[in-house]
């Protein structure tokens, strides 16, 4: 195989392989993100296919001599590209998974501090968030990195063809159940990470009812607004060091979860 001689087998081979790291960096967290420019995201996928594409087909986990089958016919094509379409689209919504946790977390314990009204327009999610979800992910997206988790990404996608070959991805009753289990997932671990943040403000507001019980006279409604923000600010400062560690726990699944997707979605 020639870098300037395709056959019409490797064209068609080639383009499927494109099209799974294409769906793939297109719904990955911080690749591909609303901020990164399309055209930056197809150049890095192009990148990233005709930088491993070679050594796929060296070890056997790409066969060209397949396209001889579901290249033969259009309905063939049309059916290959949408497999893979679909089975880059279910792994990075896996990984993106972990990082909605974080931001779901975040969101909840602004609003536990009283920053709801405080929110803006995140166009990474297209949606409202709070300045506070905005500081957690900034800093899991550190501790991501720091972890090299960008390289597992890139190594789940390759190991895939040798689960999950051109073609073969079943969407049956596993990837489903693993699906739907993922996805529960961002609750537990959202709750967990607005914990400390939600036990300080239930202390806040105890001592609050307290207080305009026994001094009725005080504006204990305006006060609150100031306090809670306040001694969620130093929670959250104090904490750092702990929010690190999840993250770290939570973000290093990436690579686990992956895996189990693929292998749920073996035929």
């Amino acid at each position: 195989m020639s870098l300037f001689n395709f056959s019409q087998e490797e064209l068609l081979t080639f383009f499927v392989v494109l099209v799974r790291f294409g769906t793939l960096v297109a719904v990955l967290p911080f690749v591909g993100d609303k901020f990164v420019p399309i055209p930056a995201k197809v150049l890095f996928a192009l990148v990233v296919t005709v930088a491993l594409f070679p050594t796929l087909v060296k070890t056997g986990q790409v066969r060209p001599g397949d396209a001889l089958v579901w290249g033969a016919t259009a309905a063939g094509v049309v059916g290959t590209v949408g497999l893979e379409a679909l089975f880059g689209l279910a792994l990075g919504f896996t990984a993106k998974i972990l990082f909605d946790a974080i931001h779901f977390g975040g969101n909840l314990a602004g609003h536990f501090m009283g920053f709801a009204m405080a929110s803006f327009y995140d166009p990474h999610h297209e949606a409202q968030t709070e300045v506070v979800a905005e500081i957690q992910m900034a800093l899991a997206m550190l501790v991501f990195l720091a972890l090299d988790g960008h390289h597992l990404l890139l190594r789940s996608a390759l190991e895939s063809y040798a689960i999950v070959g051109i073609g073969k991805a079943g969407l049956g009753a596993a990837f489903g159940q693993k699906l739907v289990e993922f996805s529960s997932q961002i609750f537990s671990f959202g709750l967990q990470i607005a914990a400390p943040v939600a036990v300080a403000l239930f202390a806040v507001n105890v001592g609050f009812g307290i207080i305009a019980r026994a001094l009725p006279q005080i504006n204990v409604l305006v006060l609150s607004f100031s306090v809670s923000a306040l001694v969620g600010l130093i929670v959250m400062f104090l904490s750092v060091p702990e929010f690190q560690l999840v993250a770290g726990n939570l973000l290093s699944r990436v690579d686990d979860w992956m895996n189990t997707m693929i292998y749920a979605m073996r035929t």
